[in-house]
């Protein structure tokens, strides 16, 4: 009995020190919700101290070594850092001042709790650094973080509630040149052809926001009102520099006041340098303190269009505003990674207002934010503004038109409910009151309903949570006219809260009047004869599909060139195609207004819509007979306009769509000598202008192929266009084992490096004058889109998709992707939806040749 109550009583304290001390859970690779949300109740007040190594040679490895401070809460839990890496690239860890066992895991390094005390903690990581986020070239080199790749190359704790001070100290050969976040503080000669640089403490950011960029780099500096800014660069064209640097400099001083003014807080960092990167994934970053840009985006060609110039104002802008949502006040998970892009965003359209004082800033928010949200927004596998994540290993797939253009129209609906100025007093106790710390969507939704009569949560919650658009359309009931508006997809009881205006026209009156929609049947109760025609939205207000009716579709497509106002004429047009996108609308009817349009419009962003559109319906929705028929017709149009205008911008324009248009023999002949010119009726075209032209020649030409493209590059200066032009070459082989030696390399993540240069090969490999040619390639890149997601940056997956299977419209298409479903059962829902979003076109094409065509 003795020996049964003994062995009973062993066995209760094992059960209970079990119940006490449980096996810890498995590390998930990446970083989980879960770790993250344990981590920030744990640790708190950490500082980064980096001391990199650059060799002589920039292909050889980067030596690091991490210094890193923190409290602990718990001294009997391990300490989980995030690091991609092995054991040996890992050459010591020390942890308050003792060597320290430790052990990799599913991408985690991790200290166990016997090295660790209470309170204050002092780690140093001696490493190698890793290359997959270093973007490492022959003459320079950046990081580039961004949602969770520090861990990749740094021991980290890769989530952006974790926010720290960080340092670097760089070693590295005297020719080059080093910017980070902080300022130079202390240079050291430490041999003949080497130096040392250290660099000041930053401000607390997160880990996705640190930088740093090591190469040949020039700079250039201005200093207005005690600020001082640089551009470090590697342009070679000293008149591109001198013509662009004003422009820049004057657009980031502007930027930089203007939203210290309107928030009422100051610049929250001690630098802002531009660091300008030929090919830069991204049009920017909002690095603090090192601000990266695409070279092209800011160093614009002579005579650059209306649209290139405003694009690079909102770009800049764009990226000063994330200095302060985004940077000082930064969302506190992925999910949430919307709120600083809304943000930058809508202050960058009211920013730009002030440096485009000619334009209908208007319908420069229309055009930007409304075709791209409704690209996406109009598939059946939308997505809401904010998503559901668990883990950063998804969070590159939280990025798109929803969060760049769906978002600021959100915002815009927000401003009008709560007024300006109540807007902007709330986002300046949100940037105060959350400083150099975290925030959420609902904590602004609490300042703001605090200003407002409405109730901003349950507003929020379809504009918000909520994916697709309302369908809208006006009828005649019961001797009154109604506006109805129910989902595109799905639940029926979804209501998009929103103010539209809206034309009426009886005889020769026009009425135009705003009206509240807030639920799914709106009376207007003083229209009691039914109008003839309705414009059903001709502002940037009204969001959704609005359906028109035959008699109204009809007047629209007849008298939209002629309507006075050019808002009305751009919101019309954005319509207008998406009727045409719902099938409501013939390819050919469809052209034949836009060519009438493209004859008339002298407003250069609403030709820049109505050309976009010309090229997207010409080549996307019509069949080759059909583009036999029109084909000399539009051509012509548009040839014939660039004779017209006189404007050398607006010329470029029309050139770039015709020479995307042109396949007829005269055509192409023309082409031919447009490009041995480098001149269009008196229009001079830069390398660029001249070198997509090349490309779109060696498509449409048969007697061309990749030597034509090889042997133009001979006359570049430019060389990273040269190399982009020698890259993209094998494309226009005649061979066909080129282009399948082409398509296999792309299963080398070397060959996919230059981001850029992929996306322009795969819309060639694609396009629709060659696809039944390439279409045997589409199962083997719909294969490489999960590699694709893990190796590349946040864009590359649904610009390798949408370059993929844009240019398709055939039911074979939509057999390879639906097989491709069923033959990956478990494929990651986050990808399927962005197959499913970039397969939209193909659906939408087959529905409107199948109504229409033969």
């Amino acid at each position: 009995m003795k020996y049964l109550f003994a062995l009973a009583t062993i066995i209760s304290g094992i059960v209970f020190f079990s119940c006490r001390n449980p096996e810890p859970k498995p590390l998930e690779s990446g970083v989980s919700l879960a770790l993250a949300e344990e981590r920030f109740n744990d640790i708190s007040n950490i500082e980064y101290k980096l001391e990199l190594t650059i060799p002589d040679s920039m292909q050889n490895d980067i030596e690091g070594t991490a210094l890193i401070s923190l409290n602990k809460k718990n001294s009997k839990t391990p300490l989980v850092l995030d690091f991609v890496s092995t054991t040996d690239k890992i050459q010591a860890v020390l942890v308050n001042d003792e060597k320290a066992f430790f052990k990799l895991e599913n991408e985690h390094l991790v200290i166990p709790p016997r090295f660790l005390q209470k309170g204050k903690n002092k780690l140093e990581i001696t490493f190698i650094l890793g290359n997959g986020a270093l973007n490492r070239n022959d003459n320079y080199f950046y990081s580039l973080f961004v949602p969770a790749r520090a861990r990749t190359a740094i021991p980290c704790f890769d989530q952006p509630d974790l926010k720290a001070k960080v340092s670097y100290s760089i070693s590295m050969p005297k020719n080059l040149t080093a910017i980070t976040n902080g300022k130079p503080e202390y240079y050291e000669d430490i041999s003949k052809n080497r130096k040392l640089v250290s660099f000041a403490s930053s401000k607390p950011i997160s880990t996705y926001l640190w930088a740093f960029a090591v190469g040949e780099l020039k700079k250039t500096t201005q200093k207005r009102s005690g600020r001082e800014i640089s551009i470090y660069h590697m342009e070679t064209d000293s008149n591109k520099i001198i013509r662009n640097t004003p422009a820049i400099f004057d657009q980031v001083f502007h930027s930089i006041n203007w939203l210290e003014d309107y928030t009422e807080v100051d610049f929250p960092f001690s630098k802002y340098d531009l660091v300008c990167i030929p090919s830069f994934q991204f049009g920017g970053m909002e690095h603090p303190g090192a601000v990266y840009y695409r070279s092209e985006l800011l160093f614009l060609s002579e005579s650059p269009t209306q649209q290139q110039l405003l694009r690079r104002a909102q770009l800049i802008a764009h990226e000063t505003a994330h200095m302060w949502f985004g940077d000082l006040v930064t969302m506190k998970w992925f999910s949430g990674v919307w709120q600083k892009e809304v943000f930058a965003n809508f202050m960058a359209d009211k920013i730009v207002e002030e440096q485009f004082p000619a334009l209908n800033h208007k319908l420069t928010f229309l055009t930007s934010h409304f075709p791209a949200s409704y690209s996406v927004d109009r598939t059946i596998a939308a997505n809401p503004i904010q998503q559901k994540l668990v883990n950063l290993n998804d969070a590159g797939s939280m990025y798109g038109n929803i969060i760049y253009h769906k978002a600021p129209i959100m915002m815009n609906q927000l401003e009008n409910l709560t007024g300006k100025e109540q807007l902007r007093k709330g986002l300046g106790k949100y940037l105060k009151d959350y400083s150099y710390a975290n925030a959420t969507w609902y904590d602004l939704m609490e300042i703001l309903n605090d200003l407002s009569e409405y109730d901003l949560q349950l507003w929020s919650n379809t504009w918000t949570y909520a994916a697709g658009r309302p369908i809208i359309n006006f009828n005649f009931e019961n001797k009154q006219l109604v506006i109805n508006q129910q989902p595109e997809y799905g639940d029926t009881n979804k209501v998009w809260p929103q103010r539209i205006q809206y034309c009426r026209i009886n005889a020769s009156e026009k009425i135009n009047e705003e009206v509240e929609l807030l639920s799914a049947k709106t009376a207007i109760e003083d229209v009691n004869i039914q109008p003839e025609f309705i414009l059903p939205t001709i502002n940037e207000g009204g969001y959704g599909l609005f359906l028109m009716d035959d008699i109204s579709l009809e007047y629209a497509i007849n008298n939209i060139h002629v309507l006075a106002d050019e808002l009305a004429r751009g919101a019309m047009l954005v319509q207008l195609f998406e009727n045409f996108m719902h099938g409501e609308i013939a390819p050919s009817r469809y052209l034949n207004m836009l060519q009438t349009m493209v004859s008339n419009e002298n407003n250069e962003q609403i030709l820049t819509l109505a050309c976009n559109q010309l090229v997207d319906v010409f080549w996307r929705f019509t069949t080759e007979k059909l583009r036999t028929e029109l084909g000399n017709s539009i051509e012509q149009t548009l040839f014939n306009q660039i004779s017209i205008v006189g404007s050398t911008g607006t010329k470029k324009l029309l050139f770039n769509a015709w020479s995307q248009i042109v396949a007829t023999p005269s055509g192409l002949k023309k082409l031919k000598q447009v490009i041995k010119r480098e001149k269009v009726y008196g229009a001079s075209l830069s390398e660029r202008d001249v070198s997509a032209a090349v490309l779109n020649l060696a498509l449409k030409d048969k007697t061309l192929d990749q030597q034509f493209v090889i042997s133009y590059t001979g006359k570049l200066k430019d060389e990273e266009l040269k190399n982009k032009m020698l890259f993209v070459s094998p494309v226009f082989s005649s061979d066909n084992t080129d282009l399948d030696k082409f398509v296999t390399g792309l299963q080398s993540e070397a060959n996919r490096k230059q981001e850029n240069w992929v996306l322009t090969a795969l819309s060639f490999l694609h396009h629709p004058y060659r696809n039944e040619h390439s279409i045997k390639y589409l199962e083997v890149l719909l294969d490489l889109t999960e590699t694709i997601k893990e190796t590349g940056d946040i864009f590359f997956p649904i610009g390798w998709l949408n370059n993929t299977l844009g240019g398709y419209g055939s039911l074979e298409a939509e057999k390879i992707i639906d097989y491709f479903f069923k033959d990956n059962p478990n494929y990651p829902e986050d990808l399927k939806r962005k197959i499913l979003q970039s397969a939209d076109m193909i659906k939408r094409s087959r529905m409107v040749k199948d109504k229409y065509l033969d």
